[in-house]
């Protein structure tokens, strides 16, 4: 699903985690409503891979890292 960049920021910082993969395009974030959602960062719009537990298992496939410091 696309999401306009202005939103996308919005999510990320309300959001309570927010991990970065290596290359700064793939995002995964715990937003307090929406949970657990990963994201591929582009020019003009993000756009949403996964939610959930779908989120958290489709992370390490790119490269986004799950341990919370």
């Amino acid at each position: 699903m696309r999401t306009d960049l202005a939103e996308f920021w919005r999510i990320v910082e309300e959001s309570t985690v927010v991990k970065v993969d290596g290359t700064g395009q793939y995002d995964l974030v715990r937003h307090p409503e929406h949970g657990w959602r990963l994201y591929q960062r582009g020019i003009e719009a993000a756009f949403l891979l996964a939610e959930g537990e779908k989120a958290l298992l489709w992370a390490p496939e790119f490269r986004v890292p799950l341990e919370v410091a």
